[in-house]
């Protein structure tokens, strides 16, 4: 797989995640306020989450597709 392929694909991943997590946010938010956080905090944890899962997918996909 190309490089081009490879960079798409983490685009269109973390695309996708950050996409779903605006259309949640509000409802995150609220439910991580009920802890006692601040809403800054609860945006941080949603962001930082989505990052994650993103860099998580894009190094799993990247290390088996270079195997094959």
């Amino acid at each position: 797989m190309g490089r081009k392929a490879v960079l798409f694909g983490f685009w269109l991943v973390g695309y996708a995640i950050g996409f779903f997590a605006w259309l949640v946010r509000g409802p995150v938010v609220n439910w991580v306020m009920n802890l006692g956080l601040s809403a800054d905090v609860a945006g941080a944890l949603i962001t930082g989450l989505a990052s994650s899962i993103v860099m998580l997918v894009g190094v799993m996909l990247w290390s088996f597709l270079s195997r094959a």
